[in-house]
């Protein structure tokens, strides 16, 4: 969920059929209105969306992250008039488990936007959105089941991964 112009207030929804809505509420009406549908993959089951009203210092768009089966990771950028341009895509291994990815907010405002995502590799993996020949930043491996959800504290320092066997691993930041 994201705000916009202060207002309404933009909700994103996803089906299993591959669908994005993004519906409005209008705070001073109280009404809510459906204002977009876009199919973000054709036949492929979309597991979870995130967003962000922005990215890093130097992408300021509102973008939203889509874990897709068979398509990956997703992101997003939100136009003005609620519409969804791709942007990037990330290749991960997502065919059956429900996986889970996240934006990075205080990693990006130091370094450049990032995300987060679990894998059925059983690896969790660290994307720089803004780098187009070797987006893959890092990569944590220590699971023996698929990954899939991530969650950082509130200051970014700790990480923790969750897999299908019911595992948590929390992971401490490295300066």
């Amino acid at each position: 969920m994201y705000v916009c112009l202060s207002v309404c207030i933009c909700i994103y929804l996803f089906t299993a059929q591959g669908f994005v809505y993004c519906f409005c509420f209008h705070i001073a009406s109280g009404r809510m209105q459906r204002t977009k549908r876009t199919l973000v993959s054709l036949s492929n089951q979309i597991t979870s969306i995130s967003s962000r009203s922005w990215m890093s210092r130097e992408a300021r768009d509102p973008s939203l992250l889509v874990n897709c089966m068979q398509g990956g990771l997703l992101l997003f950028r939100i136009n003005p008039d609620d519409s969804l341009v791709l942007k990037r895509q990330f290749s991960i291994m997502h065919t059956r488990e429900t996986i889970r990815s996240i934006f990075c907010p205080l990693m990006s405002f130091r370094q450049g936007a990032c995300v987060v995502s679990g894998s059925e590799d059983m690896c969790v993996y660290f994307y720089n959105v803004d780098e187009v020949q070797k987006p893959m930043v890092n990569k944590l491996q220590g699971h023996s089941s698929p990954v899939i959800a991530v969650s950082f504290n509130y200051n970014e320092s700790l990480l923790a991964s969750g897999d299908s066997s019911g595992t948590v691993i929390v992971w401490n930041r490295q300066e």
